[in-house]
């Protein structure tokens, strides 16, 4: 299967979510670009195993989306591995037990509800059931924990910078500071319009 989600980025909550086994890739890809530029352009974590090239690809090279995520090589995508594929869903369990994130579509939550440790070990969709939901979300929360940790937060109020007023305001008038031996008062009014 196809899949991808979108989660936002500030409250973590999946806003949208794409499963389909019957769209082609050029398909595919002209559904996730638009998706993502009615996101704010929003930045794309594209698996690369297997057809995943085809689908990097056609993002970058045909329809020119401009947000891909690269690994610290360049290479658009990421490549999952037996290794660093526990990590993604370890980082994944980690995310909804502490409520990081918030599901929202029945069908991942299916998923999640079939997806188990097999006798050797390994996570995996139970028999007769999928895990590409399961994937696709372990690659967006990796995506979500890559750019909170990597994106610079501006404060607006730092409570113990802040600086007291320079004078108090009497009837919307506010004092001025003393300035070359004198006090004058300023109508604010037009501040509070």
């Amino acid at each position: 299967y196809s899949a991808f989600h979108i989660i936002n980025m500030y409250n973590g909550e999946q806003v949208a979510e794409f499963y389909s086994n019957k769209t082609p890739i050029n398909e595919f890809a002209d559904i996730l670009a638009r998706e993502a530029n009615l996101y704010n352009t929003s930045y794309l974590l594209v698996e690369r195993n297997t057809i995943g090239n085809n689908l990097i690809d056609w993002l970058y090279n045909i329809l020119e989306y401009e947000n891909l995520w690269a690994d610290d090589k360049g290479d658009i995508g990421f490549q999952v591995t037996a290794k660093n594929r526990e990590v993604l869903l370890a980082s994944l369990e980690e995310s909804i037990r502490t409520d990081v994130i918030k599901i929202n579509s029945r069908r991942t939550i299916k998923e999640l509800f079939t997806f188990i440790i097999t006798d050797n070990g390994k996570a995996q969709a139970d028999a007769g059931n999928n895990d590409d939901l399961v994937t696709s979300l372990a690659l967006s929360v990796f995506g979500l924990n890559t750019l909170r940790e990597t994106t610079p937060i501006e404060y607006s109020k730092i409570p113990h910078k802040e600086q007291k007023p320079l004078t108090p305001t009497v009837n919307n008038k506010a004092k001025l500071i003393t300035s070359f031996g004198s006090t004058t008062e300023e109508d604010i009014k037009w501040l509070m319009k």
